[in-house]
């Protein structure tokens, strides 16, 4: 049995983005792994995309919501220095992949992505059980085969001893 996760994707021409593993899944598979600051900035334009944002909204909402990771809330962060980070790990063949455009004296926009939606991924097997093992397992003894004995003498035993301990209880008690 595998479990489906639900996971949160935006997906643009040629590559994936996964706000919660922080990670950019280029489509031919490699990967590029964001920080935590980088993830949640590009995770708010992508969400508001489409959109005009002023710098205070996209502060604001990419960096006053609460972190339990982090020990307090009195960080300074420099969006610039954050977009610039972002736009080295997004520049593939000299060309953006995730566009962010900047409205000069006013804020930022990311392009709609072709797709905004929930992934359900399958981990992948390790290995798919045999029919013997399967056969196998089901066919199991209820005992370990390091004991050999039937049930009839193990119920035996079984009455044997709770009648000694009960008897012992009660002579015990008087």
């Amino acid at each position: 049995m595998t479990t489906k996760t639900a996971i949160k994707c935006y997906r643009f021409e040629g590559i994936d983005f996964i706000p919660e593993d922080r990670l950019l899944q280029w489509h031919d598979n490699q990967q590029t792994l964001l920080t935590n600051d980088e993830s949640r900035f590009l995770a708010s334009l992508c969400h508001l995309a489409g959109e005009v944002v002023s710098i205070e909204s996209v502060y604001r909402y990419t960096f006053t919501y609460p972190n339990a990771y982090e020990d307090s809330g009195d960080h300074h962060y420099d969006l610039n220095i954050l977009l610039l980070s972002l736009s080295k790990k997004l520049l593939r063949n000299g060309k953006m992949a995730i566009p962010i455009y900047i409205i000069p004296s006013y804020g930022f926009r990311v392009s709609l992505p072709n797709t905004a939606a929930v992934r359900n991924e399958t981990p992948a097997l390790k290995k798919a059980p045999s029919w013997s093992n399967i056969a196998k397992k089901h066919t199991r003894k209820p005992f370990p085969l390091g004991i050999k004995t039937n049930y009839a003498t193990i119920c035996t035993l079984i009455i044997i001893t709770f009648t000694l301990l009960i008897g012992g209880c009660i002579l015990t008690t008087q």
